[in-house]
């Protein structure tokens, strides 16, 4: 053995050549098959010494006592010379003396996967993430690299394998989809399936096209930046771990640079769009959003839906599939016309698991009345068919969800995507997710002109940034709104952007200015339908269109739409904050509202105010207003408690302040 002159450990040579095993008088000594029995000869190989010596080198180092007190050692083998191997001693050495762990047997995927089981704490959906990522791309790029050998650049290469991959996946798509069309096309000419003829048919002169199948492969989508971002953060969140155990030195996924994982932007399903995908039947890749007169014709069309309702939470209200699943009716106040969202159905591995959401997300949501009216009707269809059920002798399951199966069954999220999809494949509608009806709501609002932080709180997201990234390119009117007033704030005398022409209107004293005469006709018109309940004691005049545009500098919206106009109901009340007595109380008024209006249009059901004016005298004001006239006096009747209980939250302060 040829030892160094290190005082801890040492290096040397082995050979793997045999000997026969003999006994003590020389004989040898057989198996239990009958065979002679061999070993290696190790340094005892006459070949280790010469020019042509043979055998790989090895170290050896001896290592504290484990904690049973048994000696430990570190001796590995297969290097190619002594200065090898004496690296790799000083190495171990190096890690022995730092109290890291010497291992050279676990492997990545062998750790991955001991790590995961460890996480006790995660959430269920997180736990499945994970195993996703570690099944479908860590283990096959990494999985038989040792733990202590791993390095960043093999993460870099399995990266780079996976984009490859993604072009191998775009061009199989594509192959399929014109398959496809080429099918639908033989399909309209021929007029039946293939291999199904009617009876005494020839077969078609053309052979069907055949569509492509796929091998099956780990990967089998395109794997988007975002998505290699979350595979890397799984890979950093189990190195991290492998870091404080002192198993590695560092950890390496943090060294790896990814394509900036950029938020989609949401695109509107212009004409243009829809003809491109009708005639390549290929959808953008891009998050798309139908516009409003989409959403229109699909509202009608799924009028005798058993679901209509929830399709209504979706695209007004930007509700998620699993927080529709999660819906109770304990949770759902038709009386005040508000949900409140704090629980929710997600899908792990297929199943349903009901779980609460993140604490962005609990919020409470105010309905506007179509939405509203289609909630009372869809509990009024549930009490139906739990009555012929009944009836039936059928069993329906004691639940609270608003949102079942038309047999009263729990409703499971991909149940959801699935009925949507069809629904939008029957009906013909550019393709959309379930969840682009999230944009659809946001785009809405923008459009009602509804500020980003409102958007923000109704849809739950958890910062204002989200919201703005993925939005504000959904309709570009805001951007040039954006930008004019942007621009009028810097005073420059000679400005030589064009002052905008409009048709200025005097709607009772309010000034009101449109691009085109249609939108001032309709504007006027309507307005003039209602001056009569506006307030009879006014005294307001009819308005008129000016004869031609001026140029109009004046301050607020210049609408390029027609304004909506609601029906608003309202009612208020005074609550002395001292003795919480009743001081004053109009009776409920009704009147038309336009948009324009803005202190009172609301397109909401219901909305409640209590506010406590200032001053020692000041009152409690109590204010509700909203479309739906029964949810009005809901909210108002819930205001009135609220200022009961915050009259008493006053006396309490009061009386601690005095004593």
């Amino acid at each position: 053995m040829s030892r160094n002159t290190n005082k801890v450990g040492s290096v040397f040579r082995r050979c793997t050549c045999r000997e026969p095993v003999r006994d003590d008088v020389g004989n040898l000594v057989l198996d239990a098959r009958g065979k002679p029995k061999t070993r290696e000869l190790g340094s005892r190989c006459p070949k280790l010494k010469g020019k042509k010596a043979q055998g790989s080198w090895g170290y050896y180092l001896p290592l504290k006592p484990g904690p049973d007190g048994k000696p430990r050692r570190d001796r590995r083998l297969g290097y190619e010379d002594k200065d090898a191997a004496e690296a790799a001693l000083a190495e171990v050495i190096g890690k022995s003396t730092r109290a890291e762990v010497i291992d050279h047997r676990t492997t990545v995927a062998q750790f991955l996967t001991k790590w995961l089981k460890g996480k006790k704490t995660l959430e269920a959906t997180t736990v499945s993430s994970y195993s996703s990522h570690i099944r479908n791309y860590l283990i096959p790029a990494l999985g038989d690299i040792k733990l202590e050998d791993l390095t960043a650049q093999p993460i870099r290469d399995m990266f780079d394998a996976i984009a490859a991959r993604n072009l191998v996946i775009a061009y199989e798509l594509a192959l399929i989809s014109k398959a496809r069309a080429e099918y639908a096309e033989w399909k309209a000419q021929y007029g039946r399936k293939p291999g199904r003829p009617k009876a005494g048919a020839q077969p078609p002169a053309v052979p069907p096209p055949e569509i492509p199948k796929r091998e099956q492969h780990p990967q089998m989508r395109i794997v988007e930046p975002a998505t290699m971002h979350r595979i890397r953060a799984t890979l950093r969140s189990a190195l991290t771990q492998a870091v404080k155990e002192l198993r590695i030195p560092t950890n390496w996924a943090g060294l790896v640079d990814l394509p900036s994982g950029k938020r989609p932007k949401a695109l509107l399903w212009t004409p243009e769009r829809v003809d491109e995908w009708k005639r390549t039947g290929e959808k953008p890749s891009k998050v798309m959003v139908w516009t409003p007169e989409q959403a229109g014709a699909f509202l009608d069309a799924v009028e005798g839906d058993w679901l209509r309702a929830f399709w209504h939470l979706c695209i007004f209200r930007g509700l998620r599939r699993g927080e529709g699943a999660g819906l109770k009716w304990a949770k759902t106040s038709l009386e005040t016309a508000v949900i409140t969202i704090d629980w929710q159905v997600v899908t792990v591995d297929g199943k349903p698991l009901g779980k609460d959401p993140k604490a962005d997300s609990v919020r409470t949501i105010a309905l506007d009345s179509h939405t509203l009216q289609e909630l009372r009707d869809h509990r009024d269809r549930m009490a139906e068919a739990r009555q012929e059920a009944a009836e039936a002798g059928l069993p329906w399951p004691a639940i609270d969800s608003v949102f079942v199966r038309e047999d009263g069954e729990e409703i499971n999220p991909d149940y959801l995507t699935d009925r949507f999809e069809l629904l939008c494949t029957r009906l013909g509608l550019p393709p959309v997710r379930l969840h682009d009806l999230r944009h659809l709501a946001a785009t809405l609002l923008l459009g009602a002109g509804a500020d980003l932080k409102v958007v923000q709180e109704v849809l739950g997201h958890a910062t204002i940034v989200l919201t703005a990234d993925t939005y504000t390119s959904v309709l570009p009117s805001l951007d040039r709104e954006n930008a004019e007033k942007a621009a009028a704030l810097v005073p420059v005398k000679n400005r030589r952007a064009a002052v905008p022409l409009a048709f200025v209107l005097d709607l009772g004293g309010l000034e009101v200015a449109s691009t085109t005469r249609e939108i001032a006709q309709a504007i006027v018109a309507g307005w003039n339908a209602s001056v009569h309940e506006i307030s009879r004691s006014a005294q307001l005049r009819p308005a008129e269109v000016p004869a031609e545009p001026v140029p109009w500098t004046g301050g607020g919206r210049l609408w390029e739409r027609p304004p909506h106009c609601e029906v608003v109901h309202l009612v208020v009340a005074g609550i002395d904050r001292h003795t919480g007595t009743v001081l004053y109380e109009l009776p409920i008024s009704s009147r038309a509202t336009w948009e324009f209006e803005r202190d009172l249009f609301t397109d909401l059901a219901a909305l409640v105010t209590v506010e406590l004016r200032v001053g020692l005298r000041g009152p409690i004001e109590v204010v509700a207003r909203g479309t739906d006239q029964d949810a009005v006096k809901g909210a108002f009747d819930q205001g009135l408690r609220e200022a009961e209980e915050l009259c008493a939250r006053l006396r309490v302060a009061d009386d601690a302040e005095a004593a």
